[in-house]
């Protein structure tokens, strides 16, 4: 079912009050210096872009710098530079108006940011992260994971605010990112021809003598580059099919009413014919597009050998096709068994999951019982935010059979690091936000306003439940230029969403055959609710 309305917890505080009060007032007063609003325009135009540039650059560029503490990387440079844009546009903008009769979900509280069901669960993780540094022996780390956390959530709101009744803005967005997942798979699979900074780490055991070496292309690192794939390859082909279907989600649904109307944010972002409702043809460079990016994306998912990545990218696309057409499904099995056999070292490399008497799977099992030592210091509250390695030593020291002869290692997985960092509490919280991602990737999917929307939020969804799957052997919650995109999938997904559930016949779309949940061949697309079609013939 869609995400419940939520409450305006902002708007609801004292402190929310003074905020909306000061920012309606200077929002009044610049209203009669500049009537047209063509700062705030702008800026929202500025904010708008930059999140596209972000979608585009952050994966695409492996720079760092270390300035002090701090270490200075696309994100930390992009993130504050669109907040400061969208801070104008945000209190510059004229006051939002009252919920209209009948509306389930205002698009923005009386402070004029916007509600979502992740207000309060993103409040409460922040708070136990902070908290948690009352057990932190790197004050500096935790400091800077807190940090790290927070801009996420800040990224997470500007595009909610940006994309909510601008939906050309959010398929933007999205095709940046699969624009800049096109390079950087290309990029890896020009350096595994070529042979260079190919790494042999975690390949031992059968069949490792097979392997040439694992690519790792601008993300630096094979765990890292399947992390980042696998989230998007199922929204890749989420926009392929929406293309099949004869819409990318550009056109403006019909009977849209509330927020999904709003004016756009200038800029030429997010405006134009196509946001007014002009219909959208799909042209064939974006079939092309989509096309490249998911065989660039899958060659180099396969080169970078890494088995959580496989079983998560498996998965996802198992649901993808049962979800969609589940007449495909011996398609995609017979392609995954002939990949199995094609490519070198593959089939060792499965076969390896189950042997945890030696090579990487021992690895990690020793890495997984020292995490768990290290919960059970401190189950509550863990032992502080990114301090888990400052603590590593004490767990080796007082249990030598897990040492594995590393100063400092991570845990290889992302709850178990969560639950030592910040312990139950901590776990807790951040297992609802992942759920409530899936809740609201899979509610668009049965909700969403027409064929390519619906689609989007499938894909996004399936690659959701790939990333939570590689999540149980690396930490992917804490690589900042993969993460980063788990956010802003999930921010463009809250922004899409309609605010209830559409009524009456879906928008046509070259009308085709569907499948409905009963099972039930051969009726005509759009013949009944929304909730009750499946997309049946690709």
């Amino acid at each position: 079912s869609p995400l419940p309305g939520p409450r305006d917890w902002w708007g609801a505080s004292a402190l929310g009050w003074l905020v909306a009060s000061a920012r309606n007032r200077l929002a009044a007063a610049w209203a009669a210096v500049d009537p047209r609003g063509a700062v705030p325009r702008a800026a929202g135009g500025a904010a708008a872009w930059g999140l596209v540039v972000t979608a585009f650059l952050v994966a695409l560029v492996p720079f760092r710098r270390q300035v002090g503490p701090i270490p200075v990387t696309v994100e930390v440079l992009l993130i504050p530079l669109v907040a400061v844009a969208w801070l104008v546009h945000w209190a510059l903008r004229p006051a939002p108006d009252p919920a209209a009769p009948g509306r389930e979900r205002p698009a923005r509280s009386l402070t004029g940011l916007p509600l979502t069901a992740f207000d309060l669960p993103f409040a409460l993780y922040l708070t136990i992260l902070a908290v948690s540094l009352l057990n932190a022996r790197s004050l500096v780390e935790g400091l800077q994971t807190l940090a790290r956390q927070a801009s996420f959530f800040v990224l997470f709101y500007m595009t909610v605010d940006l994309v909510r009744g601008r939906r050309r803005l959010g398929h933007w967005i999205v095709d940046a990112m699969l624009a800049g997942g096109l390079l950087v798979a290309l990029i890896g699979l020009v350096q595994y021809a070529l042979g260079v900074d190919l790494t042999v780490s975690g390949l031992a055991g059968a069949g490792a003598g097979a392997i040439r070496g694992r690519v790792g292309s601008t993300q630096e690192n094979p765990n890292f580059l399947s992390e980042y794939l696998i989230l998007l390859i199922p929204v890749a082909l989420g926009r392929l099919l929406g293309t099949l279907r004869g819409s990318v989600g550009e056109q403006q649904p019909r009977g849209a009413t509330g927020a999904e109307r709003e004016e756009g944010t200038g800029g030429g972002v997010g405006g134009g014919a196509a946001a007014q409702g002009a219909p959208a043809v799909p042209r064939p460079w974006r079939r092309a597009f989509y096309v490249a990016t998911i065989v660039a994306m899958l060659a180099a998912e396969f080169l970078t050998y890494t088995r959580g990545g496989w079983l998560g990218l498996a998965l996802a696309v198992a649901v993808f096709v049962l979800l969609v057409d589940s007449r495909y499904l011996v398609v995609v099995a017979a392609a995954c068994a002939a990949a199995v056999f094609l490519i070198p070292g593959m089939l060792e490399r499965l076969a390896g999951l189950l042997d945890f008497s030696e090579g990487s799977g021992a690895f990690r099992l020793n890495l997984y019982r020292a995490a768990l030592v290290m919960w059970s210091r401190s189950p509550w509250l863990g032992v502080g935010a990114g301090n888990y390695l400052a603590y590593y030593p004490d767990v080796i020291r007082d249990y030598p059979l897990l040492d594995q002869r590393f100063a400092t290692y991570s845990s290889h997985n992302a709850f178990l690091t969560v639950a030592a960092e910040t312990g139950l509490l901590g776990l807790l919280v951040f297992l609802v936000i992942v759920l409530l991602a899936l809740r609201a990737a899979f509610a668009g999917w049965r909700h969403g306003a027409g064929p390519g929307d619906r689609l989007l939020f499938l894909g996004a969804g399936c690659g959701m439940i790939a990333f939570l799957v590689q999540s149980l052997s690396n930490i992917t919650f804490f690589h900042p230029r993969v993460v980063l995109y788990y956010w802003l999938l999930l921010a463009v997904l809250v922004g899409l969403s309609p605010a209830r559930a559409p009524r009456g016949p879906l928008p046509p779309a070259g009308e085709g055959r569907a499948q409905t949940r009963r099972g039930t061949r051969g009726e005509v697309a759009g013949a009944g609710e929304p909730r009750e079609v499946r997309i049946g013939a690709l």
